[in-house]
């Protein structure tokens, strides 16, 4: 009975793309507009830039003079500095992206890795102020504090929740390969993230369209957070809920960038299940600091 149900949704999944072909087209159309002017804009230079800063031993000198206060502060390897400083502005996925190739590089453990990757998760700040401003208009101390919990939640969460794992000493051992050729791998790696990101998005806004014909945004947000975000700004809740709203969906990140960060983790033993758990401890903090704020 249990095989039937995954044969009986592919069926049903393909009767719905025939018979919602118009709305599945435009959610096709949304999605690949949303990756060409808001994701790839904003992914594809830092995810080229967090790979020539880790040629260029930009880890060490964060390493060197921001890594004794990082390693004091979140109980974890100083190495870890620059992955959660870049993170800041990097945001999701790029952060995964870049602490995957830091750990391929021999500069974090696995556990230093997962552990980093459940207190550095952040939207892209670019992204998430554009959207702050459509969604609460000229109302710049709800923005500005909308933007800053995440940052300070997440700095809780490194704070309260210490690594327990033994921390080994690595060092980059892997001899540089030639620049041209590290900077074609680098694009390649890249695009084939992008175009990964691209699916697991559109994916999303297609179920999106089946399950959700009344555009709630809660549902939204759930499933995609930039769609989730977008559905906010066309409803009319009072200022109260939309504020937990927006810091819900930003805390959670939605399932497609669930998807994507175990896409990008898959060839690696980088925890997932620290990922989320971090999630769930931003989503119960965020939300107790907006009541309070």
């Amino acid at each position: 009975m249990k095989k039937n149900i995954p044969i009986f949704l592919l069926f049903l999944f393909t009767f719905l793309i025939f018979y919602q072909n118009k709305e599945v087209q435009v959610a096709i159309i949304d999605s690949c507009e949303l990756f060409i002017t808001k994701l790839f804009p904003s992914l594809f230079p830092m995810m080229i830039l967090c790979d020539l800063f880790i040629y260029f031993d930009l880890p060490e000198f964060f390493c060197k003079y921001f890594g004794s206060f990082f390693s004091k502060v979140f109980h974890t390897s100083p190495n870890g500095a620059f992955a959660f400083f870049i993170s800041c502005f990097s945001g999701t996925p790029s952060n995964a992206y870049m602490i995957k190739n830091l750990y391929l590089e021999n500069v974090l453990t696995k556990e230093e890795a997962s552990h980093i990757l459940s207190f550095s998760f952040f939207t892209n700040p670019l992204f998430y102020y554009t959207m702050l401003n459509a969604l609460f208009p000229e109302n710049y101390i709800t923005i500005w504090k909308l933007f800053f919990i995440p940052y300070l939640v997440n700095i809780l969460i490194g704070f309260l929740c210490p690594h327990r794992t033994q921390i080994s000493k690595l060092t980059v051992s892997n001899p540089k390969p030639n620049f041209g050729i590290f900077l074609s791998n680098s694009i390649n790696h890249a695009m084939n993230t992008l175009m990964f990101i691209l699916g697991t998005v559109t994916l999303f806004f297609i179920l999106n369209t089946f399950i959700n014909h009344n555009q709630i945004p809660l549902l939204s947000g759930i499933l995609e957070v930039s769609q989730g975000l977008h559905s906010l700004t066309t409803v009319s809740y009072s200022l109260k809920l939309k504020e937990l709203l927006t810091i819900f969906f930003v805390s959670f990140g939605g399932l497609s960038i669930h998807l994507q960060i175990k896409g990008i983790l898959s060839d690696t033993p980088i925890s997932y299940k620290e990922f989320l758990k971090g999630r769930m401890k931003q989503i119960f903090l965020s939300i107790i600091l907006l009541i309070f704020v």
